[in-house]
């Protein structure tokens, strides 16, 4: 590639970057980001446009004077294929250049056999490249736990360690992104709050508790790729072993066991989805609404330490941390109240329920496989497929 044709497409990368980073992205915002006048913002949008990258949309607009336009992915552009290894389910599906995911397979696990999930992970996303041609930019795998390069390190609450996720990938030569769930979910999370908060602490409540401190859009970097592993701090009963090996650890008193039998119920296959009916039931026995209120509790305070550590500007309640937090909202706001530092009590910080949804993991393990893979050169290659001259 020519030293022109790389400044060609490497405007075209930057223009792309905001798109992932921006939730709605106009025609003019776009221009401001790349400091680039009207007439070479139309040059790159034409170029981008006909090597079916991007898209243009009228905008809704209340306001008098010319109409404007919002930059999307192209139907027929890159594409990620993405997977959510969950605690008793899974989710494949695809997500585009600006975080839309599109779900195309779901199925449960029982979790005692991760090798034999992973096969059948392999032969479902093996089925799904093959329907999208030479659409497919990367494979990205969010999972429940810490991370090193493509191994899930372990997931505690499942009892699996050292796992080689990169054997979900039918090919070699497709990237495979691995990262935590959490982690994920807080990319995702960042760049729908407008404007865009400098620091996010994102928690996060499923079979225990995860998050991410995200700082101008990106998780906080760490020593060995285990930032966010929140639930492992000792807010718990320090009599208490985690199946990590720490005792004290915040995220057992969340463990669908443990809450099973404070609550005086069984807990079912999928432990998510039991959680989730626990903490959403309007009529709850006794017990459970007792458990829900100490968890609750547990919650706020918890949270309470990471504001006071982090000092983040937006706090958001991912997983079910938010519906939690709705079955005993006095006791969750009690917590954290007299869990807070003066300093912060005294100032306006919000806890707002998360905008991502389920889909968070994807679309922020899918964002984050473009930002891996796409540059000047792929552009390049994906230009050529799409017989554009470049």
């Amino acid at each position: 590639m020519t030293s022109g044709q790389a400044r060609h497409w490497r405007s075209a990368a930057e223009a792309l970057a905001v798109l992932r980073r921006e939730a709605r992205v106009t025609r003019p915002q776009l221009g401001h980001d790349l400091g680039l006048e009207s007439g070479p913002m139309s040059d790159l949008v034409k170029r981008l446009s006909t090597a079916e990258l991007i898209c243009e949309r009228r905008a809704t607009s209340h306001r008098r004077g010319r109409p404007t336009t919002t930059v999307h992915a192209h139907p027929s552009g890159p594409v990620a294929v993405v997977v959510d290894m969950r605690h008793g389910d899974w989710r494949i599906g695809t997500c585009d250049l600006d975080g839309v995911v599109g779900v195309v397979a779901t199925g449960q696990h029982d979790g005692t056999s991760p090798g034999r999930l992973l096969s059948r992970l392999r032969a479902r996303v093996g089925s799904l490249i093959q329907t999208l041609d030479d659409r497919v930019a990367g494979i990205g795998v969010a999972v429940p736990g810490p991370t090193a390069d493509s191994r899930l390190v372990h997931a505690t609450m499942l009892g699996w360690h050292d796992l080689d996720v990169a054997r979900v990938a039918p090919n070699p030569d497709v990237p495979v992104i691995v990262g935590n769930d959490a982690t994920m979910a807080a990319v995702a999370e960042t760049r729908l709050h407008a404007p865009r908060p400098h620091t996010l602490l994102h928690v996060v409540v499923e079979v225990g508790v995860g998050g991410a401190f995200v700082v101008d859009g990106r998780p906080a970097p760490s020593a060995h790729g285990l930032h966010g592993e929140f639930g492992h701090l000792p807010f718990g009963n320090p009599d208490d072993r985690c199946p990590c090996g720490a005792r004290g650890c915040w995220t057992v008193a969340f463990d669908a066991p443990t809450v099973a039998r404070r609550a005086g119920l069984r807990a079912q296959p999928d432990p998510r989805a039991w959680l989730h009916r626990l903490y959403t039931d309007p009529h709850p026995s006794p017990d459970a609404h007792r458990t829900r209120t100490a968890l609750a509790a547990d919650l706020g305070r918890g949270i309470a330490g990471l504001v006071n550590a982090l000092d983040p500007n937006l706090v958001t309640l991912g997983g079910l941390a938010a519906q939690l937090r709705d079955a005993a909202s006095a006791s969750f706001e009690r917590a954290l109240h007299l869990g807070l530092m003066d300093v912060h009590r005294d100032r306006p910080l919000s806890f707002v329920a998360a905008r991502s949804g389920e889909d968070a993991p994807l679309i922020g393990v899918g964002l984050s496989v473009f930002d891996s893979v796409l540059d000047a050169e792929m552009l390049a290659r994906w230009a050529t497929r799409s017989r554009v001259a470049t």
